[in-house]
Parts: structure tokens; C-alpha cells; sequence
């Protein structure tokens, strides 16, 4: 086998699995340790002012999803939250090719998927404590920081992925043009 074809065959893991899984577990323990600290510091509904009144500390139990959605679906969410994890181990492991940015959003999702399972299955409730009121953002926390980010990394990576292709696309077109002219 020559050299181009064994890099050719060979999938393309910017981020070694090791790397991966420690990403996951900053995300993880990170959501883990600022909550514990948090449930020993204040108790439910207390609300600190941390940027004046439009950042605060504010204690909540979630038992649903976000935004509020189905306040007493724990049991579903834990199920959700589960098939997530599973479909991103899955995913990460059998992708051919994954750039940094795919790899990154991946891991920030799989920690935040974690973490907020971790509060289900312990509390049956997610604990939440970040609370951006300049925004009237509904009270979150670490693990939904690496979700949502994760989820905008993949879009980011997604959109990029479309221009190269129409890219490549013109680029054939203008060649295809000028073999014919």
C-alpha cells in the first residue's frame, strides 16, 4: 500500500478518544462540582446578585426539560438523555472523518448530556443556578452551557461543510466549463 492510500483509508480523529473522554469528564464534573457547591451554599429559590440584577445565583430544581417543557417528565427526559449519550458515543466512534469543531461539539453535548443525567438519577430533578435575567433566560446550568454550545459548534460545522461543498461544486462547474471552451 502506498502512502496517500493508507491516510486515504485511515479515519481522520483530531481529537484521540483519550482527549475526547477528558473533555467530557471537564464538562461533567465541572456541572457536578458547581452544583454541589451551589445545593451546600444556598437553599432552593435563594437568589445572589452576581452582576448586579442582570446576572445572578438563583437555586432551582427542574424537573422537566427545558424552557420549562413537560414539568414532570423526569422519567422521559432520563430516557432522552440516555439515547443521547449513546448516540453521540456511537456517532463519535463511527464517523469516517470529524474535524476539531465536530469533535469539540461532541464532546461539550456528551459532558452536558452527563451531567444533567447524573442530577436526574440522583435528585429527579436537574439542578440549575445560572440565571441571566438581563435576558429573561429560564435558570440553567454548566451541563446546559456544553449542550448548547456543542449544538451551536455543529451547526457552525455543518454550515462551513455546505459552503466547501458549493464550493467545490462551482470550482467543478468553471473546470468543466473551460475543457469544453
Amino acid at each position: 500500500m502506498t502512502e496517500p492510500e493508507t491516510q486515504a483509508e485511515s479515519p481522520k480523529k483530531p481529537l484521540r478518544p483519550s482527549v475526547f473522554y477528558i473533555l467530557v469528564l471537564i464538562v461533567a464534573m465541572g456541572d457536578q462540582l458547581t452544583k454541589g457547591l451551589i445545593i451546600k451554599k444556598m437553599y432552593l429559590g435563594e437568589s445572589i446578585p452576581v452582576i448586579g440584577d442582570a446576572f445572578r445565583l438563583t437555586l432551582a430544581h427542574n424537573t422537566g426539560g427545558a424552557w420549562g417543557l413537560l414539568p414532570s417528565g423526569n422519567r422521559l427526559f432520563v430516557g432522552i438523555a440516555i439515547l443521547a449519550v449513546c448516540c453521540i458515543v456511537f456517532a463519535y466512534h463511527r464517523m469516517r472523518q470529524m474535524d476539531t469543531l465536530m469533535a469539540g461539539a461532541f464532546a461539550l453535548a456528551l459532558g452536558g448530556a452527563l451531567g444533567n443525567l447524573i442530577d436526574r438519577l440522583r435528585f429527579g430533578y436537574v439542578v440549575d443556578f445560572l440565571h441571566a435575567k438581563i435576558i429573561n433566560w429560564p435558570i440553567f446550568n454548566v451541563a446546559d452551557s456544553g449542550i448548547s454550545i456543542g449544538i451551536c459548534l455543529l451547526f457552525l460545522h455543518f454550515v462551513r461543510s455546505l459552503r466547501e461543498e458549493a464550493a467545490q461544486e462551482r470550482q467543478k462547474q468553471t473546470t468543466s466549463h473551460e475543457t469544453q471552451g
